[in-house]
């Protein structure tokens, strides 16, 4: 985390508190939508492991939100944990299409690119990642963790 960030983070807050707390929610209908029973579905099956059964449920999960990210990475998720890269490529690609700034379909396509060997896409998804979390997330961790552990030839837990 740079000190720069969160010294700014800190003065913006300060500045600015009471304009936050007497604003009204921006949020509209679609950021408050449910997600289908399939997907649910789908999440318990990725834990356990299981996931040509999420992949079935998720490809159930788009027949009623075809628009959604999050069910695009978890199928690109699914397919690299089965090592069908091609198919997980496109649902990465499908899911950040639809959400530029989805912080776990890049990093999920920064892993592939590190399974796939291509260390500078990884590191691009990382720069993006930098930039969309401000202060830091668990997903530019992660990704950071897998390419330093790709650059000296350990294979990643993710």
């Amino acid at each position: 985390m740079n000190f720069f960030k969160l010294s700014l983070l800190i003065m913006i807050t300060f500045f600015h508190s009471s304009i936050v707390f007497s604003a009204g929610s921006s949020s509209d209908s679609k950021s408050t939508k449910s997600k289908s029973l399939a997907y649910y579905e789908a999440e318990k099956f990725i834990k356990n492991q299981q996931f040509s059964k999420a992949i079935d449920k998720l490809n159930d999960a788009l027949f009623f939100d075809d628009k959604d990210a999050d069910i695009y990475n978890y199928l690109g998720f699914s397919y690299r944990k089965i090592n069908q890269l091609d198919k997980a490529s496109n649902y990465y690609k499908k899911a950040l299409e639809i959400n530029p700034k989805h912080k776990g379909a890049l990093e999920y396509q920064g892993e592939m690119f590190i399974t796939l060997n291509q260390i500078k896409d990884a590191e691009n998804n990382l720069k993006i990642l930098d930039k969309i979390c401000f202060l830091g997330c668990a997903e530019f961790d992660k990704l950071k963790k897998s390419i330093e552990n790709a650059k000296i030839g350990k294979k990643s837990s993710y």
